[in-house]
């Protein structure tokens, strides 16, 4: 479970917020992902990807998904570059991790057990 989470920033963030607050934001979190994910799979546009991508990377990165804030980063600088070929062969790759990131905040924020174990 939440391997592909930095523990370290859900524990910076829980000392800020604490323990209870922090699943209540991976909850948020998770849901705002799933939210993102509905739109990347409805046929956006390379800009509305540039607006998705911006949205995602900080909060990503704010919660220790640190791959999916890298690859919102590189999907967002391609699209104000106007490297659309790269974005739509890129998309695939972007939804997944959007999606799998979800499911796993999901996961995380139900289950008190790995939550008290990682903080």
């Amino acid at each position: 479970m939440a391997t592909n989470i930095n523990v370290e920033t859900l524990k910076r963030l829980a000392d800020e917020v604490g323990a209870e607050t922090v699943v209540i934001l991976l909850n948020v979190f998770s849901n705002e992902l799933e939210q993102y994910f509905q739109k990347l799979s409805s046929q956006p546009s390379v800009n509305q990807i540039g607006e998705i991508s911006h949205a995602i990377k900080s909060s990503a990165a704010s919660f220790g998904a640190d791959n999916l804030a890298l690859m919102a980063q590189e999907c967002e600088y391609r699209v104000r570059q106007g490297q659309d070929d790269w974005m739509i062969d890129h998309l695939p790759q972007f939804r997944q991790m959007v999606e799998g990131m979800a499911v796993e905040y999901k996961q995380l924020a139900g289950s008190n057990e790995t939550i008290n174990r990682m903080l």
